[in-house]
């Protein structure tokens, strides 16, 4: 039996778009996972890239120093 690897896999997807043509229909869906092994997922949306950026640093800060 082959020993199970203690490496983790975490996956965020970040899908963007535009609803029309200004800054103000910027959307964004976000959908994370902190191990690919485990179901478990989180997701989050956003209308400016400034969320997106908040978000993203959350989500790998988290995957660092898992608590």
């Amino acid at each position: 039996m082959k020993p199970q690897s203690s490496d983790r896999t975490g996956i965020l997807i970040v899908r963007l778009w535009i609803e029309g043509n200004a800054r103000e229909d910027f959307r964004a869906r976000i959908t994370q996972t902190l191990d690919s092994a485990s179901p478990e997922q989180a997701m989050a949306t956003a209308a400016n890239p400034e969320d997106v950026y908040a978000v993203v640093k959350t989500w790998v800060e988290t995957f660092v120093n898992p608590n």
